[in-house]
């Protein structure tokens, strides 16, 4: 799904004091000693205005002008949030989303476009300085998500990236990158940290919270920079299957040590020592608090010939039960999609289709 968008596009409007994007403007002076009041005027810029969409989900907006000097708007915000109010899932027609984001906003101020902006709207002649593009897996469980997400920070890399920033409930690849990033969470812990993050109380009634249990979410963020070297920088360059195909592409560099990818394998025939040490990790127990370091460490390589990392800690979940996560095999998987349940309910909001 697109999760995000920042974009330039053409609308012919009134800029400034009394236009309908003016929310103010902040200003630079300069010691002038030859002017009559001391100082001058050294830059001016209008400030972004707010505007506000589903469940009270806003998207900033500010007059600008384009890369040929006409008369533009600068949008910035989450789709997804702004048309129904969540982004646990999304359309990823990332044409049809800008057209609607600009058909709304300009609704919202009373603003009618031209026949020439809406030609170019069509025809895609907008410029694009950030898209995310997200999309998500089920693990079953919270606690699954969690596993994953300690054993990439243990072992995964990034291809151009190293290693990840991990922070609990999320990982993030490339975090300082002018160009690209990676960042796999925990879409229900995001959830439950309240704030912006937090379901309007309407559709945390709903089905939402359930379906959202156990994904893990992986967010690629697309700059400037990348966007151009992808030749993606003009919504036009965008095609009905790019925002998926892009997505699959930057995760395939994501690079899993085979101990932490393989199912847990049968335990007939290790030493005593070992399946006791197995069966206590699998149970949740820290074996580190346990053993002895050079006793640890002589588990860990034993256990590690047989697919699994010891010093990955598990989530307790019971003596029946195991949670090692096949990551390799979930995330290329194909990813959880928007269900039938939502599609014609305003739980998901889906572009129109471009006149012809």
């Amino acid at each position: 799904m697109i999760d995000w968008l920042t974009f330039v596009a053409p609308l012919e409007h009134c800029q400034g004091e009394g236009g309908p994007f003016f929310a103010g403007e902040v200003m630079s002076t300069v010691p002038d000693p030859t002017h009559p009041d001391g100082y001058t005027l050294e830059w001016g810029i209008f400030k972004r205005k707010s505007l506000e969409g589903s469940y009270s989900k806003t998207i900033q907006v500010q007059s600008t002008t384009d890369f040929e000097g006409r008369s533009a708007i600068w949008v910035s915000g989450n789709p997804a949030k702004w048309f129904q109010g969540h982004n646990i899932f999304g359309a990823n027609d990332l044409p049809g989303l800008v057209r609607e984001m600009l058909h709304r906003v300009c609704a919202s101020v009373g603003v009618v476009p031209s026949v020439n902006d809406l030609r170019l709207w069509d025809a895609g002649v907008i410029r694009l300085s950030r898209v995310d593009v997200t999309e998500s897996w089920d693990l079953g469980s919270l606690a699954r998500v969690r596993n994953a997400l300690r054993a990439l920070d243990a072992s995964a890399n990034l291809k151009h990236r190293g290693r990840g920033h991990f922070r609990g409930d999320s990982i993030t690849f490339g975090e300082k990158s002018r160009r690209w990033s990676l960042t796999l969470y925990a879409k229900a812990a995001e959830i439950a940290l309240g704030g912006k993050h937090a379901l309007p109380m309407l559709l945390a009634q709903s089905s939402l919270p359930t379906f959202a249990a156990g994904l893990l979410r992986a967010e690629v963020r697309l700059l400037g920079l990348e966007l151009a070297q992808e030749h993606l920088e003009w919504v036009h360059a965008w095609g009905d299957n790019e925002a998926l195909e892009l997505h699959i592409g930057k995760m395939a560099g994501l690079q899993i040590a085979e101990a932490t990818m393989l199912d847990a394998p049968s335990i007939e025939g290790l030493p005593g020592r070992l399946q006791l040490a197995y069966q206590a990790w699998k149970q949740g127990h820290d074996l580190r608090a346990t053993l002895s370091r050079p006793t640890f460490y002589r588990y860990r390589t034993e256990l590690l010939k047989h697919g699994v990392d010891i010093s990955v800690k598990q989530e307790r979940t019971g003596p029946d039960h195991s949670n090692v996560v096949p990551l390799r095999v979930v995330l290329n998987a194909y990813p959880v999609g928007v269900p039938d349940w939502a599609r014609g309910t305003p739980l998901y909001f889906e572009p129109r289709a471009k006149v012809a």
